[in-house]
């Protein structure tokens, strides 16, 4: 039986869509307003077991001012994740597989780590530790425009050898881990990732617009092509060669979202049981409960608990699915250009249906000011750099100013201020902690944002700019056995140079510290033997030995 505050909640839905029908649709055509020399969009609301709004605009090939309809399929990036959770699922209840096995069980060729063997579980829900795969490619002389196959993405896999961190200890998500699901799905049911998906899910749930892109040459009948805009023009990026496995690579439309929605309510496939796994909170070591499940994650708007996830693909798609259980509403909208903003226009439409629940969160933590003497701060001063790869590379100096000690660029620009809390702790922002550690060999300090993440390390260094005869003694090729891979450092026109790609693409190397340079995809540090001669350097995590 409907509980009673969610059935008067439907009732005055209802009666507000009936009588402001008009307006909401104006409303939502003026938010995905767009010409048909413009990308498209492609949105559905569903309201308990109705499509209450679907509505297309704009084109779906500007090639040809395709325009974009209710039979126009989009690549919805990682929402895919969802489907891929729901096969490892159904082989476990088929009896095939438990997600508590470790990962090496169904793929021999991962790594034992060190640090510990991760399960099918923490693949899932993104505990495992295992690093990011797609941060490789370049290091590994592939670029996104080449076919990239499951097997080359395997092969970077299992020859990084080392994890993040403990499995379990932290969450961090990564396209690896369902990458690695992929192949387990395929070596335990002994067919095809896209065979299994088509018998298991797809067809049982007559899901005829919905594929899983995995052929470079294969007709897709009404697919979106993607799109990137730069300066008010569109250029076309939509990648034909990626294919690669269980992380994405799934076309479809909103009609056939909604009748993925309505298995994941009514339980047309697999169990109730199932669903319920895949939509409960995983939990750390420590006990953590975190706001990921299997292969969806838990939002809040408006007050409302939500489940769902985005699907973002920098070559010009993106996509979001979202649903909130306690008023039977879910919200999807995909499209074919690529746009950083898009959760924007997306909460204007959950808002035109989903008005604000005043019910306030109570914090987790409260943290209370110390008070510090000059003396007891200066010992935090100093410059501190944090890098995995680029895209997290960061560099910052903490200072004391009159009293407070302030986190500035390198540059003197202010980021924040820390306010101690205690235990060489201290408040930064609102939701983060920064804590400092001292060693006998160096100094650091860990940045938490507390939301069950990997923190990020940053340890104390000194800007250092190479002079150019410096620059010169690095020249030379360097050699990585695990992937056989050779990079040449080349000084031309008063710089150095990393070439790859068989010297057909070179970086310019800048100067970080004495011991740390660094490419536009990632710094690298310099390996120095007993001598103090440079035999090496190590980028991300892979060591490329000297040979000349």
């Amino acid at each position: 039986m409907m509980h009673n505050s969610v059935a008067l909640f439907f009732l005055a839905l209802l009666t507000s869509f009936a009588g402001n029908a008009q307006k909401i649709d104006q409303k939502i055509d003026k938010l995905y307003n767009c010409k048909k020399d413009q990308p498209g969009f492609s949105i559905a609301v569903y309201q308990a077991d109705e499509v209450l709004i679907e509505k297309q605009y704009g084109s779906s090939n500007l090639a040809y001012f395709t325009p974009v309809t209710e039979e126009t399929v989009f690549d919805i990036g990682s929402i895919g994740k969802q489907f891929t959770a729901a096969a490892v699922l159904l082989l476990e209840e088929q009896g095939k597989l438990s997600i508590q096995d470790p990962v090496y069980n169904y793929i021999s060729e991962l790594p034992r780590y060190q640090k510990g063997d991760p399960t099918i579980e923490q693949l899932l829900n993104h505990t495992s530790g295992i690093k990011e795969v797609d941060n490789y490619l370049e290091v590994c002389d592939v670029m996104y425009s080449d076919y990239i196959s499951q097997s080359m993405m395997l092969n970077i896999i299992t020859n990084i050898d080392e994890l993040y961190f403990v499995p379990g200890e932290y969450f961090y998500y990564t396209n690896a881990n369902y990458i690695l699901l992929a192949s387990v799905i395929e070596n335990v049911s002994g067919i095809g990732f896209e065979e299994f998906l088509q018998e298991q899910i797809f067809e049982p749930l007559n899901m005829q617009h919905t594929y899983v892109n995995r052929d470079a040459f294969r007709v897709i009948p009404n697919r979106a092509i993607g799109y990137t805009e730069s300066d008010g023009k569109y250029y076309q990026t939509h990648q034909y060669g990626l294919h690669f496995l269980g992380d994405g690579q799934v076309i479809t439309n909103p009609r056939d979202m909604f009748k993925w929605h309505q298995n994941l309510k009514h339980t047309t496939i697999g169990t109730p049981e199932l669903w319920k796994r895949m939509h409960t909170k995983a939990k750390l070591n420590n006990g953590n409960q975190i706001d990921y499940g299997l292969g969806v994650e838990f939002e809040e708007h408006n007050g409302y608990e939500a489940v769902g996830f985005d699907g973002m693909i920098t070559s010009g798609f993106v996509s979001k699915y979202l649903y909130f259980p306690t008023l039977d509403l879910a919200f999807f909208s995909t499209q074919n250009t690529f746009d950083w903003e898009f959760k924007d226009r997306y909460f204007e439409l959950v808002d035109l249906f989903v008005s604000t629940n005043h019910k306030k969160k109570v914090s987790e933590e409260a943290y209370n000011e110390v008070q510090l003497s000059n003396d007891q701060l200066k010992k935090y001063e100093g410059q501190y750099l944090f890098y995995r790869h680029d895209e997290e590379r960061k560099a910052n100096q903490i200072k004391l100013n009159r009293g407070k000690l302030q986190v500035l660029t390198l540059d003197g620009n202010e980021i924040a201020e820390l306010i101690p809390v205690g235990n060489d702790q201290f408040l930064f922002g609102d939701d983060a902690i920064v804590t400092f550690h001292f060693t006998e060999s160096e100094k650091y300090y860990t940045y938490d944002e507390l939301d069950n993440g990997l923190p990020w390390r940053f340890s104390q260094f000194e800007p250092y700019q190479h002079k150019q005869t410096e620059l010169r003694s690095l020249q030379g090729t360097y050699y990585n056995k695990e992937f056989q891979l050779v990079k040449e450092l080349r000084f031309e026109n008063d710089g150095l140079y990393l070439t790859y790609r068989n010297g057909a693409w070179k970086y310019e190397v800048s100067s970080l510290s004495s011991e740390v340079l660094e490419i536009a995809i990632s710094p690298f540090k310099l390996i120095r033997d007993q001598n103090n001669v440079v035999v090496g350097f190590e980028l991300m995590g892979l060591y490329f030995e000297k040979m000349n």
